[in-house]
């Protein structure tokens, strides 16, 4: 056997063989948006309105939108909430829908991972054109960083009054308070490249937990398989793919991460390069175009998830 084949073969066997195995389990009794009983009450297993009076604790929930090829996440754990990117004006209408079926007008947290269109532009326009409201804008950049895009955003959010926060690489935040989920922050500063520097996040929920990779791809990953990686903790359940799936993702990080399901922000040909790499792999995937895909759990055992598929025409 050639060693380009034996190497492939022991990735997947690491990727596959690990004792986390079967924690991420699709639930088709969950829905992505809130559903109501026959008697009026809120659907068990499924969300329940960000807006409405009951509130959900004890759990993690994560919504991956539709939001065409762009990034929109939606956080919540015992009462707070963050999103994470918004997505493109070109593209609102995902963005929009997923925030109307939540019944969301404001998040506790708004977090921006780098200041390309496909991932600020939407929570620009939702703070300055639709009364969105945000405790606090946190961003990767310091005041006055020389981009037209990111100058804007720190515009509009001083007049709203909205805090500025920078963040920097090892930053933490408790998502839903001391007993909520904890969420570190990290940035590779090797490259300018907005995509290579943009800020990654793990999300930390008991024994679960999430890697949110941003844009980061490329260059950028490989130098932090090479350098950097015993200093971030990789591993997670659910991995959010860099950049879109354009690319292939470094075979050491993957190893490092071993994910149970893969979240590809782009159709299975737009990232046809990473799908191809998962298929061979065996990685579990599922691409937001297709609709978005929420996650809950508890902190305990298992993830459990869904997708979206409502918008599909029958």
């Amino acid at each position: 056997m050639k060693l380009k084949n034996v190497l492939v073969l022991a990735l997947a066997v690491m990727l596959f063989c690990s004792p986390a195995l079967a924690d991420v389990v699709r639930d088709d009794q969950l829905s992505a948006f809130p559903v109501k009983n026959a008697d009026g009450t809120w659907a068990e297993n499924g969300p329940v309105p960000f807006d409405a009076e009951e509130t959900r604790e004890g759990m993690l929930e994560i919504w991956f939108g539709r939001v065409s090829v762009c990034d929109c996440f939606i956080l919540r754990c015992n009462g707070e909430t963050m999103m994470i990117d918004g997505g493109m004006i070109q593209h609102s209408a995902g963005t929009l829908y997923l925030l109307d079926n939540l019944g969301i007008d404001g998040v506790n947290y708004l977090f921006n991972t780098h200041h390309h269109d496909d991932h600020l532009e939407m929570q620009e326009y939702l703070l300055r054109k639709l009364g969105f409201h945000a405790d606090v804008f946190m961003t990767p950049y310091e005041r006055g960083h020389r981009v037209a895009r990111q100058q804007k955003m720190e515009k509009t959010v001083d007049s709203r009054g909205i805090p500025f926060k920078t963040l920097y690489s090892g930053d933490t935040l408790m998502l839903g308070g001391e007993n909520g989920a904890q969420i570190t922050f990290y940035r590779w500063l090797g490259n300018t490249d907005a995509n290579y520097s943009s800020m990654m996040c793990k999300v930390v929920y008991g024994d679960r937990s999430v890697y949110f990779m941003a844009d980061v791809t490329g260059l950028a990953q490989k130098e932090l398989a090479l350098h950097h990686l015993d200093e971030i903790p990789w591993d997670a359940d659910i991995f959010k793919v860099g950049h879109h799936g354009y690319a292939q993702q470094d075979r050491t990080l993957l190893e490092a991460i071993s994910p149970e399901l893969c979240i590809i922000t782009n159709s299975k040909q737009g990232a046809a390069k990473a799908v191809k790499q998962f298929d061979k792999l065996g990685l579990h995937y599922l691409n937001t175009p297709n609709g978005t895909i929420y996650a809950r759990t508890d902190g305990g055992e298992n993830w459990y998830y869904t997708q979206d598929k409502s918008h599909q025409k029958k």
